[in-house]
């Protein structure tokens, strides 16, 4: 299966670049990969690369922005405008993390993201993202789905942040669960959980009383 939908003409060698690009990427990192490298895994000749894409940071640059248009072609048939928070939430989440089960390649791509690559890259995926992403729980808040306590952006990174946890962190939750003699739930089971961390509660947490100073 195609590591992203050709974005060029067919037979266009920019496809098999950007295939190569992306998977080569996604194992090394941007420092850890060359031109060379990716030449030699589309199998073409390194001028080819320089001619399309200029340099190393150009091609990071266009790889990266595929992947963010893949990913929102996605999910935009779930950031439904209209339908109710109770529907359109739950669903983006599920296809959310769907899309990172079925695009690993992508997945780990995004990580070197978080830890290294040209400046201003991720900046610009943020903002089309979150641009995107908040005002739907915003709406979720505006229609009593989704609590209202902390910021609607806030909301959804800590719902974000703990999808991504569970997808490439396996190892740290099975152990953890297994302290208490509990099994990996399933994703739809652990959706579940990190939905009902975001959404109001039927009841006010309890207080914990601050100790009184002593006399």
């Amino acid at each position: 299966m195609p590591v992203l939908r050709p974005v060029y003409p067919p037979a266009d060698a920019r496809n098999a670049i950007m295939e190569a690009a992306i998977t080569q990427f996604a194992e090394r990192g941007f420092h850890g990969t060359t031109m060379r490298d990716i030449a030699q895994r589309a199998g073409v000749s390194q001028g080819l690369l320089h001619h399309h894409f200029g340099n190393k940071e150009g091609l990071w640059r266009t790889a990266g922005r595929h992947l963010s248009d893949d990913f929102m072609a996605y999910v935009a048939g779930v950031l439904k405008p209209h339908a109710p928070a109770a529907e359109a939430i739950p669903d983006a989440m599920r296809t959310y993390l769907r899309y990172w089960r079925e695009h690993p390649e992508a997945f780990r791509f995004n990580l070197w993201r978080l830890l290294e690559g040209p400046a201003g890259e991720r900046e610009l995926r943020s903002e089309m993202l979150n641009t995107r992403s908040v005002p739907l729980m915003q709406r979720g808040q505006a229609e009593g789905f989704i609590r209202d306590d902390i910021p609607a952006g806030l909301t959804l990174i800590i719902a974000g942040a703990l999808v991504q946890f569970w997808l490439h962190s396996r190892i740290e939750i099975r152990d953890a669960l297994a302290v208490t003699g509990d099994e990996l739930p399933s994703d739809d089971v652990f959706l579940k959980v990190v939905l009902d961390l975001v959404r109001p509660r039927a009841t006010p947490p309890r207080r914990v009383k601050k100790a009184g100073r002593k006399r």
